[in-house]
């Protein structure tokens, strides 16, 4: 338990540090709402400028271990349109259950549109990951999101 709590300490401490900066994002400034694929989530966006976000994922594996899981993301975006962004970014998860503890290094990349007269935004993306401790890669993280925007 105290495993737990230690990683949730600090995965909030990196979005503490990041979350400073001021935003400049035109479309919209921070989303919430939920992910949908191998992992069940919660996901939370906040731009930090125009061109960068930082994304937190916390969600539940039901495919791989019943593992509750915790990402930190940083993201770089590229507007296709003023509704359309393609993105991609790294980061980290934290995944663990009674039994295991996992550390992953985590690609993203994808492709989001925030619809014009509503507040939301859906996207879709490629998430594959590296298992720092067991040194194996983590190919098939494929994940739609839809969140509301404000």
């Amino acid at each position: 338990m105290n495993r737990i709590i230690i990683h949730i300490l600090t995965i909030g401490f990196i979005f503490l540090l990041f979350a400073t900066k001021g935003c400049a994002q035109d479309n919209y400034h921070q989303s919430i709402g939920l992910r949908g694929g191998p992992v069940a989530a919660v996901t939370y966006k906040r731009f930090l400028d125009i061109y960068t976000a930082i994304e937190g994922i916390a969600g539940f594996n039901f495919t791989n271990g019943r593992l509750i899981t915790l990402t930190g993301l940083y993201q770089y975006h590229k507007a296709i349109s003023y509704q359309a962004n393609l993105y991609g970014g790294a980061g980290l998860t934290t995944a663990f259950n009674s039994n295991e503890f996992r550390l992953n290094a985590e690609a993203m990349l994808g492709i989001e549109y925030t619809m014009p007269k509503f507040p939301l935004n859906v996207s879709f993306d490629y998430k594959p990951a590296f298992n720092i401790f067991k040194t194996n890669f983590i190919w098939n993280e494929f994940g739609v999101s839809a969140r509301l925007t404000f």
